[in-house]
């Protein structure tokens, strides 16, 4: 196999590793009436892991990849729509000081390479954030896990066209994703509120999907941009006018099901051992994931009269990480390497995001002077924004 042919190959697993990662942490962000399956079909995948042989599913994948990847890119933008801007220096602070011990744990315990381990810190350090917010709504902390990760699955799904085509497939796959976002959400905007405005949404993100895929552009890019726009102009348009009525595609039965499926495909294909090693990380995890609690609990408290003691604060975000940690270290394809730059520049674009988000939208719609109706989020309703 020549260098260019490793290269693409490293890149085409990597593809595969963050597909897998996004639905691992797409289950694990659930917090409605479907979490109480999470954790069972998260443990069958990894039994099915240990105790099945490899299954080459590479035929599969681009089935697979267009099955579930636009319920969950949807569910990335949505819940970047409904973030609340909170963030604090302290907060923030925390937030990075867990990340980093989280990433330390796995890197010197587990053996996991350092990229991959800082990549894990800030998706664990993301889900148990996303804990809190069942009491302060949805934020910038709590969602930028999920966001990094879809942008470097955006990164490594350009790298695997072909050269000198970079330039085109972002803009265009960008272009088109715009250009339907808007068009879905003028039309969503003449349906009755309730499922005919949430089936068009969910609908919209595969039909984008497809059209990338089509046309020869970038579909993870289409897709992503078609998910940005329907949910952040369709919020601040009015679309959905109360939080109980914000879609959460992943609590629909059918669609849960569909990504159950999925991840037991996937962990009846994967066998990875459990080696000492990889028992001593997840350990180790769990350790630095108690100390960033705490510290949590410490320096940046939840409103005093809804704070859960800590044994019950301990075993609720200790389970999601637990099971982020078996479901990656069992799943991830051997042949997945992330590179420093990448991650890098995913991280970077994150933050970039997030700001862009806290101020374009409203220049733009000053700019065209559009009606912004956004929804009334009381404090009552925050326990549903969260659970997207």
């Amino acid at each position: 196999m020549n260098p260019i042919e490793q290269m693409a190959g490293s890149a085409l697993a990597l593809e595969h590793a963050l597909i897998m990662l996004l639905l691992l942490v797409g289950l694990l962000s659930i917090q409605r009436e479907q979490w109480r399956f999470v954790p069972w079909v998260i443990s069958a995948g990894v039994a099915l892991s240990l105790l099945t042989p490899i299954h080459a599913l590479d035929m599969a994948w681009p089935f697979i990849s267009a099955l579930i990847l636009p319920p969950l890119l949807w569910q990335v933008a949505v819940r970047l729509a409904v973030v609340q801007s909170e963030l604090t220096l302290r907060a923030g602070l925390v937030w990075l000081l867990a990340s980093l011990l989280f990433g330390l744990a796995l890197g010197v315990g587990g053996g996991v390479p350092p990229t991959s381990a800082l990549l894990l810190g800030v998706l664990a350090t993301s889900l148990m954030w996303q804990v809190r917010e069942q009491v302060t709504g949805s934020t910038e902390l709590g969602a930028f896990g999920q966001l990094a990760l879809a942008l470097l699955l955006v990164e490594v799904d350009v790298m695997l066209h072909p050269p000198g085509t970079f330039l085109g497939n972002v803009f265009g796959g960008a272009t088109l994703g715009l250009l339907l976002g808007y068009i879905g959400v003028r039309v969503a905007l003449r349906l009755p509120t309730g499922d005919a405005r949430d089936y068009l949404c969910l609908g919209l993100a595969y039909v984008a999907y497809l059209a990338g895929l089509l046309i020869g552009v970038s579909a993870v890019v289409t897709a992503t941009m078609t998910a940005l726009m329907v949910a952040v102009y369709g919020y601040n348009a009015g679309l959905w006018p109360s939080a109980a009525t914000l879609p959460a595609p992943l609590n629909r039965l059918g669609v849960f099901a569909l990504m159950a499926a999925v991840f037991l495909l996937l962990g009846w294909q994967a066998h990875v051992p459990l080696t000492i090693t990889r028992i001593a990380g997840i350990g180790l995890g769990l350790v630095a994931a108690a100390i960033g609690i705490m510290i949590g609990r410490w320096l940046v408290p939840v409103p005093r009269e809804a704070t859960l003691p800590l044994p019950q604060a301990l075993l609720q975000k200790e389970r999601k990480v637990a099971l982020l940690m078996l479901g990656t270290f069992l799943l991830w394809p051997p042949g997945a390497f992330l590179e420093l730059w990448s991650l890098a520049w995913a991280l970077l674009l994150a933050l970039v995001t997030m700001f862009a988000l806290r101020v374009l939208p409203y220049v733009v719609f000053d700019l065209f002077e559009i009606e912004q109706r956004p929804f009334d989020a009381s404090n009552s309703e925050k326990q549903d924004i969260s659970s997207e």
